[in-house]
């Protein structure tokens, strides 16, 4: 009885451990920590031990990677915010003003880079902006102070970033690498389920396209727990090129997957057509070939398994459909239906191959030397008319807050002002941008009277270190608890900052019941102008804007007709993507019909992009005449890719008809080899083509204009 009852006292503790426990574990090594860089930065002497502790609370993360890689790229944007509020006082010493506009717009080129790059170096352009703010903004009467300020901001952090980076590496360490395998696993598992699915004729069109962007999410998630785990010592830093590989690999087959499955949307579309007699079989194969004995593969090394199934797989297939192309031309047909059985057996094949590529490359993890395969790395980019509202945006609070600052003669106006552009700042790289204003401002909220509670009823009272720590020690646990949770981390952060700021411990305390209410209404002041700008100042023009990304797909595959062919593939399907990602992050319904929309069009622009670059490809090389009708093709895409209307699309099938008497005239006297490039060329026009023909609902109307 007692042995049971102790195996279930474990498990109950497991279970917490791995839950709710996995928060509080966060925060006691946060606080730990906080209070070891507060004390350090006490003995050191500093002029404010607060910004060592602040600097812990900001770089805290649950994984130790994430906190190695946001510190790094904090003292990196520290560093250089330095040095540039050393550069614009030695400028513009003695006029204030030309020195705050210029503040203003370095701010402004900041934030436009943390917008263009939403990876970690997002961060670093954040701090590069608000840095320069902090030390140039409260020494701009007082120039000679500027170089100890930089020196000591400088200090404070770097002890607050080395006491969070050694505890998290030393007590009870969570590794980003396990997450980073977790994920892997779940993608090959979840993808080759849903293949299985497609080719049992078993997935619809709204199902697949949900995939696309949780898919497109996780791809974006894969390459930021990839970053990460680079700071951490083991062999995922050596695994880094075929974790790019992954992702490469995964989005080719995403793609042509996707492809495979409305080519066979179509053909289900014609019952009376004998093609789904003819494919119906060699899909199963296919399918088959994915499987184990208790499903798809899960491990790296059960793929090996799957990687042998499919390659031997591949010779049936290629001899299949060859039979059931005899089969088809033995049999009353017309010129529609053998193209469309070329098309769909072109696209099957292409996606062994993918599925093969994609399998060794995940089998390859799990192997001492395995196959390189380049890659591209994932990189998320945004469109160009976001950055630029998001640099004008921030530009324009710091100009309108600080020149109201300096007139005002506030002395706790520095701090709304400081608020403002920090989060201005933050936020320009949220695909909600008010949303978490809003939630550090309820933070801030809640903080105040905790913070009053703290400084003015227990911290007064205490007496050394010790009794310091523990006078704060519930209220920074609470918001470090908060801070774990997905649905409050702003709230959590919002309550850490203000405590941290509110009772700003010290050498030597001081306790102003004044002053603090004077600083606590600024910062909440700070924040409310933060949120009211985004509201005010361009606010379409911010992360996810249905509108900009419509427009901005466009832009990406006209630039498959003309981009140069080098790596072109892996650059159009990661823009595409990240566009589908920002589209997915972005607030608002699931089932808006607009969103769809965009999300459908994203996808057949994505194939077609795809399509042209096989026609560039196949073009070169090809006899003139053919050569010649190839290029006409892309160029009437390229027009109606640049404003598509429906001249533009007439004028494009035009042109993709037009290329098919040419190649079919080669095809009479042409070799083997030749004959199969001339039937892939054929199979790509067609594919356009009916790609064309599919509704393309959203024509992005600025773009179009």
């Amino acid at each position: 009885m007692s042995g049971s009852l102790a195996a279930a006292g474990r498990r109950v503790a497991a279970d917490w451990l791995a839950t709710e426990g996995e928060s509080w574990s966060f925060a006691a090594k946060t606080m730990l920590s906080a209070f070891a860089a507060l004390w350090i930065a006490f003995r050191l002497g500093f002029d404010s031990p607060s910004t060592a502790m602040i600097s812990v609370f900001l770089v805290a993360f649950p994984r130790s990677g994430a906190v190695l890689e946001k510190s790094v790229y904090r003292i990196l944007g520290t560093l250089v915010g330095s040095v540039m509020a050393l550069g614009l006082a030695g400028v513009f010493d003695g006029q204030p003003v030309l020195m705050l506009i210029s503040m203003a717009l370095w701010v402004g080129v900041c934030a436009s880079g943390a917008t263009q790059y939403r990876d970690s170096r997002s961060y670093a352009f954040v701090l590069s902006g608000y840095t320069a703010c902090i030390i140039g903004l409260p020494a701009l009467n007082h120039p000679l102070a500027i170089f100890n300020l930089a020196v000591t901001r400088v200090s404070e952090i770097s002890l607050g970033i080395l006491c969070c980076a050694l505890v998290n590496d030393f007590i009870l360490p969570k590794s980003q690498t396990e997450l980073v395998v977790r994920t892997v696993r779940s993608r090959y598992h979840g993808f080759a389920l849903l293949c299985r699915q497609a080719l049992a004729q078993r997935l619809d069109k709204s199902t697949l396209e949900a995939t696309q962007l949780r898919f497109a999410a996780d791809i974006a998630a894969l390459e930021a727990g990839r970053a990460a785990a680079f700071f951490e010592a083991g062999n995922l830093r050596a695994r880094s090129n075929q974790l790019h590989a992954f992702n490469a690999t995964f989005m080719a087959a995403l793609t042509t997957f996707h492809t495979l499955h409305r080519q066979m949307e179509r053909l289900r579309a014609d019952a009376a057509s004998p093609l789904l007699g003819l494919l119906y079989p060699l899909f199963a194969l296919a399918a088959e070939a994915l499987e184990r004995e208790d499903g798809p593969a899960r491990t790296a090394l059960e793929a090996g398994e799957t990687l042998e199934k499919l390659e031997a797989m591949r010779p049936a297939l290629a001899q299949g459909l060859e039979e059931a192309r005899e089969r088809l031309l033995a049999m009353p047909h017309d010129e529609t239906q053998r193209i469309e059985f070329d098309t769909a057996s072109e696209l099957l094949q292409r996606f062994v191959d993918e599925m093969v590529s994609f399998t060794a490359v995940y089998h390859g993890l799990k192997q001492r030397h395995p196959r390189q395969v380049e890659a591209l790395a994932y990189s998320p980019r945004t469109p160009a008319a976001i950055v630029l509202a998001s640099g004008a945006r921030a530009a324009l609070t710091l100009l309108t807050l600080s020149l109201a600052w300096y007139w005002l003669a506030w002395p706790s106006a520095l701090g709304a002002v400081l608020l403002a552009t920090i989060f201005c700042g933050l936020a320009s790289s949220s695909p909600r941008p008010t949303l978490m204003v809003k939630q550090i401002l309820i933070g801030f909220a809640v903080g105040t009277p905790l913070a009053y509670v703290c400084a003015f009823w227990m911290v007064n009272q205490a007496e050394g270190f010790a009794q310091l720590a523990l006078a704060m020690a519930p209220f920074l646990a609470l918001g470090c608890y908060l801070k774990s949770l997905p649905k409050t981390a702003g709230i959590g952060t919002g309550i850490i900052l203000m405590i941290a700021q509110g009772v700003e411990p010290q050498n030597l305390m001081r306790f102003d019941v004044t002053g603090f209410f004077n600083d606590s209404i600024a910062r909440l002041l700070g924040l409310g102008l933060a949120a009211l700008f985004f509201v005010l100042v361009l606010p379409e023009h911010t992360m996810g804007s249905r509108r900009h990304i419509a427009a901005a797909l466009w832009r990406e595959a006209r630039s498959t007709c003309r981009a140069a062919l080098p790596h072109l593939r892996q650059r159009f399907g990661n823009r595409i993507r990240d566009l589908l990602n920002q589209l997915s992050a972005a607030p608002g319904p699931r089932d808006d019909p607009a969103r769809q929309a965009t999300v459908s069009q994203a996808i057949t622009l994505l194939e077609m992009g795809l399509a042209i670059v096989d026609l560039r490809e196949l073009a070169d090389g090809a006899p003139s005449a053919v050569r010649q009708a190839l290029l006409e093709a892309v160029a009437a895409l390229d027009r109606y890719f640049a404003a598509p209307d429906e001249a533009a699309l007439r004028q494009a099938l035009a042109a993709l008809r037009a290329g098919g008497p040419p190649i079919r005239e080669r095809q009479a006297a042409a070799w083997p080899d030749e004959f199969a490039r001339l039937k892939r060329m054929l199979a790509t026009l067609h594919l356009i083509h009916t790609s064309l023909l599919d509704a393309l609902p959203d024509t992005g109307e600025n773009h179009a204009a």
